[in-house]
């Protein structure tokens, strides 16, 4: 899969903070722990100025959450989600 740099552009203009919320040891959360392994190194360079946070945790469903200016919030299951998936939900959110 080919990320490209004029979609994070995208991100830094509207969101404030991407969170990733996983387990890590479920299999509902393989997608989000590969996803986080191959992708968040390109993601955190190109948009430096975008929080982005992963946060492990035993016993959760993965989520994605996207916070906007003024406290608006999206959340989004990532169970069972591959790690193409998980960037078309940025992607979606990031616009």
């Amino acid at each position: 899969m080919r990320i490209s740099l004029a979609s994070f552009a995208a991100f830094t203009a509207k969101l404030k903070e991407v969170r990733i919320i996983l387990d890590p040891k479920c299999d509902a959360s393989k997608g989000a722990r590969e996803y986080i392994e191959k992708f968040y190194p390109n993601l955190k360079r190109n948009n430096p100025n975008l929080a982005f946070l992963v946060r492990e945790c035993a016993g959760v469903q993965p989520r994605l959450w996207a916070r906007y200016g003024k406290g608006k919030e999206v959340s989004i299951s990532l169970r069972n989600q591959s790690a193409p998936d998980i960037q078309k939900h940025l992607e979606a959110v990031g616009r």
